[in-house]
């Protein structure tokens, strides 16, 4: 049986694909930044954490990307 989804329900799914790609683009973009403070900060502990919460941040983007269904 193929379900007809109607010209909203496909806007809605749209939107939603479109708001995923955009978190994960955020989410990229402040492991980055996170990362290159860290190259510059000389205090190692501040910059293994610098280094932590980008891995985090990459993690983020890794679960929207590989299921889209997982909780952020």
């Amino acid at each position: 049986m193929i379900a007809i989804v109607a010209d909203e329900e496909l806007g809605i799914f749209a939107f939603l694909s479109h708001s995923a790609q955009e978190r994960v683009a955020h989410y990229r973009e402040r492991g980055a930044h996170l990362r290159g403070m860290a190259e510059a900060e000389p205090i190692g502990g501040l910059r293994n954490k610098l280094i932590e919460l980008a891995k985090q941040f990459e993690q983020l983007a890794d679960r929207i990307t590989i299921n889209p269904r997982a909780e952020p």
